[in-house]
């Protein structure tokens, strides 16, 4: 019986030590290991436009400031975090976390009013909010230096502001391309009878124009295309791409889906247009967006 007993002991010692091998074995190999589950996350997308005070200039692409203030307050209210581009690639990359509640705010054209009137909220509620720029536009109030607030876009100077306080991610809205048919072409559409290495040549001369001049005067370089009126070809993201581009806003009314390791679930975001004349509860409910979904 002794003799039993020690032979039991000594295969389970073995076996004990064989395990222990096993362990530090599949430490050291980065294979053997067990992969972490990817994430995503669900992201709404607001597009806003210009803000103003006096109601009687409301309409689809004008909000009331006080409408403004009442979504910011409801997407505190909710639980949500508001995101710019750099933090959903940097997600996207697995180089950062991101909390459930995911909400970006993004802001066409820069309009005076992102200065005067959007600023303070943003800081106020402590919240973030992408600018997609057009460089014509800024170009233009930076030579007439007219600022007034009721239509005027932001000069290079404010832009740079802007930027400096870190209350705004600037992306690319096109140099000269935010024209609704002007010469034929309808934002990023490419025109009847354009061949398409012209097509690209022209698109690529205009955003590579726009990418240096918000980095000259800005000291920001946009990662994200904004497409004028949501205007585009079937060639326009790979030249996008092609133009260092990582990630595409558009005009589809759609909630957005982010996956980790999946880039091009950044290739066509979807945005959600802020018109006035509709209360925050009912507007966000369209992006799944509600209090009723807070867990409060």
């Amino acid at each position: 019986m002794v003799i039993r007993f020690g032979k039991i002991h000594l295969l389970s010692g073995l076996v004990l030590f064989c395990g222990v091998l096993l362990l530090f074995a599949i430490r050291a190999d980065p294979t053997k290991q067990a992969l972490s589950p990817v994430q995503s996350r669900t992201l709404p997308v607001v597009m806003y436009h210009h803000v103003l005070r006096d109601p009687r200039r409301a309409g689809k692409y004008v909000l009331p400031e006080e409408t403004l203030r009442e979504d910011l307050a409801y997407l505190q209210q909710c639980g949500y975090t508001s995101v710019t581009v750099g933090d959903v690639l940097a997600f996207v990359k697995g180089k950062k976390e991101l909390p459930e509640k995911i909400v970006m705010l993004t802001f066409d054209d820069g309009y005076q009013s992102m200065e005067t009137y959007v600023l303070p909220l943003l800081q106020a509620y402590r919240m973030k909010a992408v600018l997609s720029v057009v460089g014509q536009f800024a170009q233009s109030y930076t030579d007439s230096g007219d600022t007034n607030v009721g239509y005027a876009c932001l000069s290079w100077n404010a832009l740079r502001r802007l930027s400096d306080s870190g209350c705004f991610e600037l992306q690319n809205h096109t140099y000269d391309l935010h024209k609704n048919g002007a010469a034929g072409r309808k934002g990023l559409a490419q025109k009847r009878g354009e061949s398409l290495d012209a097509y690209r040549a022209m698109l690529t001369e205009d955003l590579m124009k726009n990418q240096n001049a918000i980095r000259q005067f800005t000291g920001q370089t946009p990662a994200a295309l904004t497409y004028p009126f949501g205007a585009c070809s079937d060639s326009t993201p790979q030249i996008a791409k092609d133009c260092g581009f990582q990630a595409i806003l558009t005009c589809a009314q759609t909630v957005n889906t982010i996956t980790q390791g999946d880039a091009d679930s950044l290739f066509a975001l979807g945005r959600f247009n802020r018109a006035a004349g509709e209360d925050s509860a009912a507007f966000f409910q369209k992006l799944g967006i509600s209090q009723a979904n807070n867990g409060t």
